[in-house]
């Protein structure tokens, strides 16, 4: 007998359940209950329907389908979870921090270097300006940050390029607009669009899957503003710049970062708030004195509200009536001090971040964990940065940007970008220095190579070092680090003299 095909929810099935969903959903379970009869044993243990799988929920569905119905649901979620959970708020912060830093730095590349110079003065006096900000408030390396956080907190971030006023002083007429995702138009979705693609939930493609368009609202759908225009237009995919992580082959839409770890956040804080009065309501047990002469009276004091409610406070005396007596439920201590930590080492997995970092308890670590963990972590800095912000926001302005530059000073090509992001922090500086300098030595490195990983600009720190030695030498100062006059061991050594020819130096000869 052949092994029958696995059931599977068809466009057919979809029709008929939107048509009449009672009637749609019977067929559907007729269907696959007749499936299961006539199949034979599953090869693998989780693909069985007996009671240990019988709660998953499993779905044939792309990636676009799956997120479909649950995008705005785990937005709000995620954006709730950051303005009120701590503990998600340094979530999405660390990732922000460590991806972005103090900001990643382009550096121009071309064959001609005066081409390079020029396009990177261009580019810095635009992107170091808060002009180059929509609303004028960040220069690009916050706009990098501001793009990070929404791309965790909301799955997605819109950069949409805005012409500038001749008043802005911009030296590229381009400033551009972070926008949430929720600007995107999710009604325009399933049909076919003017380039003859689909529109996915607000983005239109043409008929070999590339982007052509965004159907964008004029303000935020959530925005509360007087006389508001809430109608989507078509914006020409060229203006605009969509950054998400691509998790799935065919995925046109980003999900949060936080969608994995919000229940297990939400119940964790919960457990908090739980301790938290579990401790307060103990601090009220205090004394009870009874007064067998006495008439009877209230316990604690009365809420005005409510003449039945009584209430304690921390070191409450109460004199209690004759014959009057209380019983205090006594609520299960929690006794695992390691539960808070396992919960938040899942919570830290769900963001691809290390618990000592979510936490920010070092306590059980020492330096060969710590920097195992670290390197660990760094390997997803470095996807999030080299196969996402990178490649999708910064060569993307970068191509705004500079690609004007170009036509405007008549250049053959648009000069080449090279990012230079901030580098992993030193955890022993003399020791991973010392191994910057044996690669460099033994030729694993480049000089270049070990600066652009720092996160500086080669030619930049080449600038600033003769700087710094000329000025030095016109000075008469002769430092102990200055690597032309003194070797590593402390020792004079030979150094280039006057009209490049050599000079021994001494403690006695002049510098």
């Amino acid at each position: 007998m052949p092994r029958p095909r696995p059931f599977r929810v068809t466009w057919w099935d979809r029709f008929l359940i939107g048509l009449a969903p009672d009637w749609g959903m019977r067929r559907v379970k007729s269907r696959a209950a007749v499936s299961l009869l006539g199949s034979r044993s599953y090869q693998y243990e989780a693909a069985g329907s007996g009671r240990r799988t019988s709660g998953w929920s499993r779905s044939a569905t792309d990636a676009n389908a799956a997120a479909a119905t649950s995008l705005v649901r785990l937005r709000e979620l995620s954006r709730d979870l950051r303005r009120n959970n701590s503990w998600a708020r340094r979530g999405v912060q660390t990732i922000s921090n460590n991806v972005v830093g103090w900001g990643i730095q382009a550096r121009a590349v071309s064959d001609k270097p005066e081409v390079a110079a020029r396009a990177l003065a261009i580019w810095k006096a635009w992107a170091e300006s808060t002009r180059c900000d929509y609303d004028g408030r960040m220069p690009f390396t916050g706009l990098q940050r501001l793009v990070m956080d929404a791309v965790v907190e909301s799955g997605e971030a819109l950069v949409v390029r805005e012409p500038a006023a001749p008043v802005d002083g911009l030296p590229v007429p381009w400033r551009v607009r972070v926008l949430e995702p929720d600007y995107l138009d999710p009604s325009k979705d399933g049909v076919i669009g003017a380039a003859g693609g689909p529109i996915i939930q607000g983005v239109e493609l043409d008929a070999r899957g590339r982007r052509v368009a965004y159907w964008l609202y004029e303000t935020h759908p959530g925005a509360v503003v007087a006389g508001a225009n809430f109608t989507s237009r078509r914006v020409p995919a060229e203006d605009v710049i969509h950054v998400y992580r691509v998790e799935r082959p065919g995925q046109t839409r980003g999900v949060p970062w936080l969608a994995s770890a919000i229940a297990k956040l939400q119940d964790f804080d919960d457990y908090e708030d739980a301790v938290l009065m579990q401790q307060k309501i103990a601090a009220c047990f205090s004394a009870f004195v009874q007064d067998v002469d006495a008439a009877p009276t209230a316990l604690g004091e009365q809420d005005a509200d409510d003449a039945k409610l009584e209430t304690l406070e921390p070191g409450h005396i109460e004199y209690m009536g004759p014959g009057r007596d209380v019983k205090f439920a006594t609520p299960p201590a929690v006794t695992d001090q390691s539960f808070s930590t396992r919960n938040l080492r899942r919570i830290a997995a769900g963001l691809g971040i290390t618990y000592e970092s979510m936490s920010g308890d070092f306590s059980q670590v020492n330096f060969s964990s710590a920097r195992m963990a670290r390197l660990e972590h760094w390997a997803n800095v470095h996807d999030w940065r080299w196969n996402m912000l990178i490649p999708q926001l910064c060569d993307g302005v970068w191509r705004w940007i500079a690609g004007f530059a170009a036509a405007l000073e008549g250049w053959a090509e648009v000069p080449v970008v090279e990012w230079s992001p901030p580098p992993m922090p030193m955890l022993e500086p003399d020791r991973e220095g010392l191994a910057y300098s044996r690669l460099v030595r033994n030729g694993f490195q480049t000089w270049d190579q070990v600066i652009a990983e720092r996160g500086e600009d080669p030619e930049a720190q080449r600038l600033a070092i003769a700087a710094g030695n000329k000025r030095d030498d016109e000075l008469g100062i002769v430092l102990d680090c200055d690597a032309r006059r003194v070797s590593a061991a402390g020792l004079t050594q030979e150094r280039v003299g006057p009209g490049g020819g050599s000079a021994l130096a001494s403690d006695e000869s002049a510098p």
